[in-house]
């Protein structure tokens, strides 16, 4: 039997679970570190991946100099120089991937905590209904 308020709420349902509620939904299947951490290798191989990227174009640019002076350059301080600065990159790319994610994810409970309340509430409606029809049945 459709009722009003089942069909509201089916609708409510829906309307997540086609909208915001599928990446909600796919966040929360995850633990909360488990997320983060996922988001925090992400970012790190990006980043890892765009220093090696603009590395390789800041070679190819340079690479008559780098040729001529291979082995009069400092090659140790250029080292330590690029790998503090992709560190320092790094670092606050993490933190900053921290903070965006716990948040994301934070609030992605919250809706689907929401959607999973319209659940259990259409489950009880449907229940009652069950039981209506087996009292009219005996």
């Amino acid at each position: 039997m459709l009722s009003e308020e089942k069909i509201k709420k089916m609708i409510r349902l829906s309307d997540y679970e086609n909208g915001q509620g599928s990446t909600d939904l796919k966040r929360v299947r995850y633990l909360k570190m488990d997320y983060v951490r996922l988001q925090v290798l992400k970012t790190v191989a990006s980043v890892l991946l765009a220093f090696l990227l603009i590395l390789g174009i800041v070679a190819v640019y340079n690479v008559d100099y780098i040729l001529q002076n291979a082995l009069a350059l400092p090659l140790r301080k250029i080292a330590l120089i690029g790998g503090g600065g992709v560190a320092a990159v790094c670092l606050v790319s993490i933190i900053v991937t921290c903070r965006i994610a716990s948040k994301e994810y934070d609030e992605s409970r919250s809706r689907a905590g929401e959607y999973e309340q319209t659940l259990h509430e259409l489950m009880k409606i449907y229940d009652k209904e069950a039981q209506g029809q087996e009292e009219t049945r005996l």
